[in-house]
């Protein structure tokens, strides 16, 4: 049984459809279930699919047409089937059924051509303007409304079903004449607002000098030329995705009363929580999936913030269905990641990965970006510092993520340190919220984010995880134990004991752990142990071999033996400069071991406690 293809809904919000192309010729045999078209929505692309096997009978939409949803594009029945019920509900619902009644009402042109004359004289003006208003493809109300506004037919370009004129258009055309404007096509007059051209600039070589569409553009393109010696070297056609997208945010901009503010958070601890999580977890968890946390944390103590506004209601929702922005090809769009609250840190890890692989590889669909209550875009992956996130209607807020920088910090011995930090941007509409609900909003937030303990699930130990969780020593050797065993040993906890007992010389004890140091003869030591900066050398040097290793595993990179030589100048006395080699047992190229080496460096918490005028000049080859 045959029936009427037609544009597809592709969510509640879509007003109209762009088809993109037909996989099936008209007069094409297709099966059920096979591709027929590709269409275009405001926000996604979608296909339609053959419900029953038949032939592609009917065509009514060329590519790049664009129509409200259900509207019929196309009659899909089989061969021996007729279909002129089919193609009467088609056209009648396209508007083409008033346009042939009027057409089977209107006597043909040899008829008409005596009560013509008779009427208004042998090739009288009215007769002249009445035969060419027959002509011209135009629905009854159309016809009817412009003799009421004294509209000639020929002068409107229609906008309707296969360039028909609609009443719209007469009325567009009638408005344009009583302003004193050009006589231009409507789509002429759009073009024109859109590309800044002045009409009574244009020259019109439409019906009687009517400017269209056509000179619209050439006009445009000529003031391009000739101011400043541009040449136009592309196009492209403000549509679909994009131009909703852009009437979306335009929406926004005009009735929210946007505010924003602007805070900063010590990202330290939040590193270490996300290399602690991504070590202990059997999946990939970046800084990313902590923060959606965070949010998620800070809105359940906040939910006037996890809400929409519409219809003048405030709805505050209990789930958190946080919208991830994502920017594709045709625009950024923010598929929702659904009731974060209730989700653990792997759950949200994973699903926000395969949420954003789907977003970049166009497989998602317009549930996947329906019924957001709150929105994280991040622009610090491009390197942007600070900016304005205007929020997704109907929602009352979004949060913009900023680029990670250092910032020099003083401790508390009056020393400074250089310290990472997360700067963000909260946009709200000032109608539902306060600035001060605002501030209390990123207060929450931030304590969130530099105190992370809360949002890690009990199986990750912030305490030893991070990047340096394989295990960096403190020192070396060891007089107790069984070496490559933990039986009987007693870790030194960041506990170490120096004694001396007489003279230059001492020993150094850590939970289970001792060795001696000492200082060379002309110093008034007796040789028998490495010095106290040689030590901490060999700290340093232990650290930058563990932190690399740790690197270099995670990124399952082949490396074989890592031996590090640190040097510090001069011999004796303060140290003014120390160097550090990586040596590499590996095969890998270049760019992936020099960001081993510079992530390990990263992760070395030794080499953190340089004083600020003490550089590490660090290096690394092969051998």
């Amino acid at each position: 049984m045959g029936y009427i293809v037609r544009m597809p809904k592709l969510g509640l919000e879509m007003e109209r459809g762009t088809l993109l192309e037909w996989h099936v010729e008209s007069g094409e045999p297709i099966e059920e279930g096979e591709l027929v078209a590709e269409v275009e929505s405001e926000k996604s692309v979608g296909e339609v699919d053959a419900r029953e096997d038949g032939v592609l009978r009917r065509t009514y939409l060329e590519a790049g047409a664009e129509v409200p949803p259900g509207t019929p594009i196309g009659i899909v029945a089989p061969e021996s089937e007729a279909i002129d019920d089919l193609e009467a509900e088609a056209e009648k619902d396209l508007g083409l059924e008033e346009s042939a009644e009027a057409d089977a009402a209107e006597p043909d042109s040899g008829e008409a051509d005596g009560d013509a004359a008779s009427a208004t004289g042998a090739g009288g003006t009215e007769d002249t303007a009445a035969s060419d208003d027959e002509d011209v493809r135009a629905s009854p109300r159309a016809r009817e409304r412009a003799k009421e506004l004294g509209v000639a037919l020929e002068t409107v370009e229609g906008t309707g079903y296969q360039g028909a004129i609609t009443e719209e258009d007469v009325e567009a055309a009638a408005e344009g004449a009583d302003a004193g404007q050009p006589d231009a096509s409507p789509r002429a007059r759009k073009r024109a607002e859109e590309l800044g051209v002045d009409l009574p600039s244009v020259e019109g070589t439409g019906y009687q000098g009517a400017i269209t569409e056509e000179d619209v553009e050439a006009a445009a393109e000529a003031a391009e030329t000739a101011v400043g010696g541009r040449t136009l070297a592309e196009e492209r056609a403000f549509d679909g995705m994009r131009r909703t997208i852009a009437s979306r945010l335009s929406e926004s901009y005009r009735e929210a009363v946007h505010v924003t503010v602007h805070r900063e958070a010590d990202a330290e601890a939040l590193f270490a929580a996300a290399d602690a999580a991504d070590d202990a977890l059997e999946t990939d968890v970046s800084l990313q999936d902590l923060l959606l946390l965070a949010v998620s944390a800070t809105l359940e103590e906040h939910p006037a913030f996890n809400a929409t506004f519409e219809d003048d209601a405030h709805r505050i929702w209990a789930e958190h269905n946080l919208g991830v922005a994502v920017d594709v090809e045709q625009g950024l769009i923010a598929p929702v990641l659904r009731d974060v609250g209730s989700k653990s840190l792997s759950e949200v890890a994973e699903e926000r990965r395969d949420l954003v692989d789907d977003a970049l590889s166009g497989d998602y669909t317009m549930d996947d970006l329906r019924g957001g209550t709150f929105t994280v875009t991040n622009l610090g992956v491009l390197g942007v510092e600070s900016f304005d996130p205007i929020i997704n209607p109907p929602q009352v807020a979004i949060l913009g993520v900023d680029a990670i920088e250092e910032q020099p910090i003083r401790g508390e011995a009056g020393d400074l340190e250089w310290r990472r930090h997360l700067p963000l941007d909260l946009s709200f509409d000032h109608r539902v919220v306060d600035g001060a609900d605002a501030a209390r909003f990123l207060e929450t937030l931030v304590g969130h984010l530099e105190e992370p303990t809360s949002l890690l699930p009990a199986e990750v130990d912030l305490e030893a995880g991070g990047a340096t969780a394989a295990g960096i020593a403190d020192g070396a050797g060891s007089d107790t134990g069984t070496p490559g065993s933990s039986e009987g040993t007693e870790m030194p906890g960041r506990t170490v004991t120096a004694t001396n007992p007489d003279g230059m010389r001492g020993r150094i004890e850590a939970g289970s752990f001792e060795w001696g140091y000492d200082e060379p003869e002309d110093r008034g030591g007796t040789e028998t142990g490495p010095t106290p900066v040689d030590v901490f050398l060999g700290g340093l040097a232990s650290c930058l071999s563990l932190s690399t290793r740790y690197q270099a595993d995670k990124r399952d990179a082949d490396v074989g033996e890592i031996s590090v030589t640190t040097d510090a100048d001069p011999e004796h006395g303060s140290v003014e400069s120390i160097e550090a080699t990586i040596h590499l047992e590996s095969d890998e190229d270049d760019e992936t071991l020099e960001r081993v080496v510079e992530l390990g460096e990263r992760g070395c918490h030794v080499s953190q406690l340089l004083r600020e005028d003490l550089e590490l000049d660090l290096s690394w080859d092969r051998h």
